[in-house]
């Protein structure tokens, strides 16, 4: 097996049966706590490897693999993956792809996230993509112009996508309502305003939940579907039924609200 990089370590940063072609790497600028390298990958060979450290990876071309012992073929697309320490990976490829890998001590990692909100890189989430493929290619072209500024620029890097891996996904459990759900529900209530409708009912329209959907109108409408409702009944053409005391039955309750004195 080859190591990929010149890194120290039991079984250095990954062990590979056939050795890539180099195009560069950050060795001779010597990062804290972090290594980079981007390789042309052979096109066919064995990994046999357990990560000692963060490795986020590039592709830039999809791949075939297929697990240890395992007959069927996967194909890997391009983009980022990451595997973190203790993680196996035992597998056969197939199609040379160019891919940068960057390796991350956990140590360093912990470090950097030391005193914020999260404190455990993970899977990138999908909003964070193209900020990571943005400080990858920096961290490239800073080693394609010599490194001008010694290790200072390659370590600012590493922190930014450590911070990347680290952040929350902003969409991560908010509730939404797709377009169409919107509509309808919108059209229904606005066809009803002078009707008593539960949220079970307008819940099952959206087709989610009661919860969901009250989380998922202050999200899309910044009001609770029964301020959206008061409005909207309030509006004309039956606001000079509410200036003359009338006030309409909201159809997300089964209560009307009362009027203020």
């Amino acid at each position: 097996m080859t190591e990929l990089a010149p890194l120290p370590g039991p079984d250095g940063l990954f062990r590979v049966s056939v050795a890539p072609r180099f195009l560069a790497d950050s060795a001779a600028v010597g990062w804290q706590g972090a290594f980079f390298t981007d390789i042309v990958g052979a096109p066919e060979g064995t990994i046999d490897h357990a990560h000692e450290r963060y490795c986020l990876v590039r592709m830039h071309s999809p791949v075939a693999n297929r697990q240890a012992g395992r007959i069927p073929w996967q194909t890997l697309p391009p983009g980022l993956q990451l595997a973190c320490p203790g993680q196996e990976q035992h597998l056969h490829w197939r199609g040379s792809s160019r891919s940068e890998f960057l390796f991350i001590e956990p140590e360093r990692a912990q470090q950097l996230l030391d005193g914020t909100p999260r404190s455990r890189v993970a899977a990138p989430a999908p909003a964070r993509l193209r900020a990571l493929g943005s400080l990858l290619d920096a961290m490239r072209m800073d080693l394609a112009a010599g490194s001008p500024a010694g290790r200072l620029v390659g370590d600012c890097l590493v922190a930014g996508i450590v911070g990347q891996l680290a952040a929350e996904d902003p969409k991560r459990g908010q509730a939404v309502l797709d377009p169409q759900s919107q509509r309808r529900l919108v059209d229904f209530v606005e066809a009803h305003l002078d009707r008593s409708v539960p949220l079970s009912q307008l819940a099952t329209i959206a087709g989610v939940g009661e919860r969901h959907l009250l989380r998922a109108f202050r999200a899309t409408k910044g009001c609770t579907p029964h301020q959206y409702c008061w409005r909207a009944a309030s509006s004309a053409p039956r606001r000079a039924s509410c200036r003359a005391g009338h006030w309409p039955t909201s159809p997300w309750t089964a209560a009307s609200p009362t009027r203020a004195s």
